[in-house]
């Protein structure tokens, strides 16, 4: 009878050390999951990422970019804006099946929240005449879901960047003059508060970039 009255006790000892011990995994995974909410709450939480709902596509911003170009010209400004910072960059890629005009735009440092960020850009027109496209315009609207930026807080800049393939039947030593416009459309905010800003920037071009213009002169 003690023999078993003692194997009783060993059982019910390891039932509630059990316990105890499913109790603290539980816990911990709380702990976790608290930190976790945290973390969330003060970045950009990937699990709620919005779907976008607006009517923006690369089509859409080809159309208002070319006509603002041609109409309105002087829509474009080059005073940059004070809620956030832009620049423009150009390189160029020697590849094995065609040498390419990489352009970047950057947008960083903003001050105030922005919302459902729109970026598309396009050239100076008579680029067209250099590159082996028939469309120069570049957009994210690709993109299904928002693009919400956040003073201080990840992501820390947004990038559109796209590579020309070169048409060395017609490049020349005249695109030194017309290579670094980029126009560019900036569209932020709700339906009912929609923002649109207009950019003339200069692309800055890096070291392999002046020359391979060198060698164009050289020609």
């Amino acid at each position: 009878m003690n023999y078993k009255h003692n194997l009783f006790v060993i059982f019910l000892g390891f039932l509630i050390l059990g316990s105890i011990l499913g109790c603290n995994k539980d816990s911990n995974s709380n702990k976790i999951n608290s930190n976790n909410s945290v973390f969330e709450n003060n970045e950009i939480n990937p699990a709620e990422e919005v779907k976008r709902t607006d009517t923006y596509t690369k089509f859409s911003e080809k159309v208002d970019l070319e006509k603002t170009l041609f109409s309105k010209k002087e829509s474009f400004k080059e005073t940059l804006p004070i809620n956030y910072h832009l620049s423009a960059t150009v390189t160029i890629s020697h590849e094995q099946d065609a040498n390419r005009l990489i352009y970047e735009v950057l947008m960083d440092k903003y001050t105030t929240e922005l919302t459902n960020v729109i970026q598309s850009f396009t050239l100076n027109p008579d680029m067209i005449n250099y590159f082996l496209t028939d469309d120069l315009t570049t957009t994210n609207t690709l993109n299904d879901n928002e693009t919400n930026l956040f003073p201080n807080k990840e992501p820390y800049g947004l990038s559109l960047f796209r590579g020309y393939v070169i048409n060395n039947d017609t490049v020349g030593r005249e695109i030194e003059n017309i290579y670094q416009d980029v126009y560019l459309k900036i569209s932020y905010g709700s339906k009912e508060d929609r923002k649109e800003d207009y950019w003339h920037l200069k692309a800055v071009p890096s070291t392999d970039m002046i020359d391979y213009l060198k060698s164009l002169k050289e020609e």
